[in-house]
């Protein structure tokens, strides 16, 4: 086994946690290497192990990415379709996407290498923006969010396999995995949905009209997104992290990737679990004091 290292080196505890990794690593004679970003962070001894991070796939067995939600996100962009079962390691604040905790790093390491751990399949947006001949093309493990660049209405209209769903106004729209309906679209409404059900979320951000609600769709739904009114260009956020201006009739065209995202779970914590612990999900707030 040898495991791929990428962590957030904008959280300082982040460069201290890793050290300790890699001393449990070398003491059970696990090899590793680095994502490039942590080049600075790292000994003269071991700058000879540094790979670029969407390369890491090609050199290692196991991707543990230690940081918060965004720094798994980032790396799920990077290394997952190469197939690469990923880990988080969270050192971050919620940390919704990591199972791990700093004070398991032991038990973790011992896990992996006894190969006691469940991989789950995790459903990747692809994310096509087409205007004329041109198409940019993006993948998100959370979700793509269309929103207004002002304070007027977004008018977006919907298609679903080429046929017409609805004409949205408000604020704007979310098209979300299971894995992104705990993130952006559960805020703005949206519905909580386990992790291995693959399917399309669409959630509306504060909708024109009440009666436009969420809705789930099908994993081989196509789903085409235009904007409507000339004069109103709206953002587009892949994953809160990639940005990309949409302008009138442009296309945004959404659809399953072609790869799922290896997702490694050492059953520490199950997804009901973790909403009950970190969303306080059905918590007796009678008891709690006013």
């Amino acid at each position: 086994m040898k495991i791929g290292i990428v962590g957030n080196t904008s959280k300082p505890k982040a460069v201290t946690i890793i050290n300790r990794f890699c001393e449990i690593l070398q003491q059970r004679g696990v090899d590793y290497v680095f994502a490039e970003n942590l080049y600075r962070f790292l000994s003269l001894r071991q700058k000879d192990i540094v790979i670029p991070i969407d390369q890491l796939g090609d050199f290692c067995s196991v991707v543990v990415a230690f940081g918060g939600d965004g720094t798994i996100l980032s790396t799920a962009r990077e290394v997952g379709a190469s197939g690469v079962p990923i880990l988080g390691v969270n050192i971050g604040t919620l940390g919704f996407l990591a199972e791990v905790i700093v004070d398991e790093l032991e038990a973790t390491v011992d896990n992996l290498m006894a190969d006691q751990f469940e991989i789950i399949d995790r459903m990747v947006l692809r994310v096509d923006v087409s205007k004329d001949y041109l198409t940019k093309t993006f993948y998100a493990l959370n979700d793509v969010v269309v929103k207004g660049l002002g304070s007027r209405l977004l008018y977006i209209d919907a298609k679903v396999n080429d046929t017409f769903l609805n004409s949205y106004r408000g604020d704007g729209l979310i098209v979300a995995t299971p894995t992104g309906s705990t993130a952006y679209s559960l805020s703005a409404g949206g519905p909580l949905v386990v992790p291995n059900l693959h399917s399309f979320i669409i959630t509306p951000i504060c909708p024109h009209s009440i009666t436009v609600r969420p809705i789930l769709l099908s994993m081989d739904s196509a789903i085409e997104l235009t904007i409507r009114k000339e004069g109103e260009p709206a953002q587009v956020n892949i994953d809160g992290q990639n940005r990309y201006k949409l302008l009138f009739h442009e296309r945004l065209n959404v659809t399953r990737a072609s790869y799922s995202i290896k997702w490694i779970s050492i059953g520490k914590r199950d997804f009901y679990e973790i909403l009950r612990t970190k969303l306080n999900w059905g918590a007796n707030h009678n008891n709690m004091q006013r």
